[in-house]
């Protein structure tokens, strides 16, 4: 029974880090394209194309939690290690 609560604390800490991810990746995104911009002088599309990577690399976080999630929520055991 301790692992199956061990798994489901790891299930909620990984969710829990989603709207971290949904604020901060988008936010690096923007800051790295503003610098490439007065680097080489490309305003605006080095804003936008930070903000689309730092969407781009939120979702497929996102999207890895939720997968990781779903995989040990499957397990009969919860064991998080699959061993």
């Amino acid at each position: 029974m301790p692992e199956r609560r061990y798994s489901q604390l790891r299930q909620l800490g990984l969710l829990a880090s989603i709207p971290a991810l949904m604020a901060v990746a988008p936010l690096l995104g923007l800051f790295a394209g503003q610098w490439v911009e007065k680097k080489l002088h490309l305003a605006p599309w080095g804003t936008i194309l930070g903000l689309i990577l730092g969407f781009g690399a939120a979702v497929r976080e996102i999207a890895n939690i939720l997968r990781r999630v779903r995989e040990e929520s499957e397990r009969p055991d919860g064991d998080p290690n699959g061993s």
